[in-house]
């Protein structure tokens, strides 16, 4: 009988461990702190994640060129208009590089020299 109690403790603490262990694993909103604007010439990449079951809003995180991450808050300004401008410029670059599918490739060829 003691040990069968001894077993339960000993499982109960490996459980207790183990989910306190596992918060660190847990995803949640990484943004618990925004910041209404930052310099753009920081900027070196902006992703913008939708809510998702284990966050229920929009975040959207700029990486700087130094490395270090910041939030934006999603309802300002300032990241309303850069998101747009992204957007457009990404829209413009996909233009350039769409390829018709009527555009043919002729094969060239070199003339021998004599």
């Amino acid at each position: 009988m003691k040990t069968s109690v001894a077993i339960q403790c000993i499982v109960l603490l490996a459980c207790m461990a183990l989910c306190t262990s596992l918060g660190k694993f847990i995803p949640r909103c990484r943004c618990l702190k925004t910041s209404k604007s930052v310099k753009i010439a920081l900027i070196a990449q902006l992703k913008v994640d939708e809510p998702r079951p284990h966050c229920n809003r929009r975040e959207v995180i700029v990486t700087l060129k130094n490395g270090s991450e910041q939030c934006l808050d999603p309802e300002s300004k300032f990241t309303k208009t850069l998101i747009s401008l992204i957007c457009c410029f990404h829209r413009n670059q996909m233009k350039k590089t769409v390829i018709s599918p009527q555009t043919t490739t002729a094969s060239t060829t070199v003339p021998e020299s004599s």
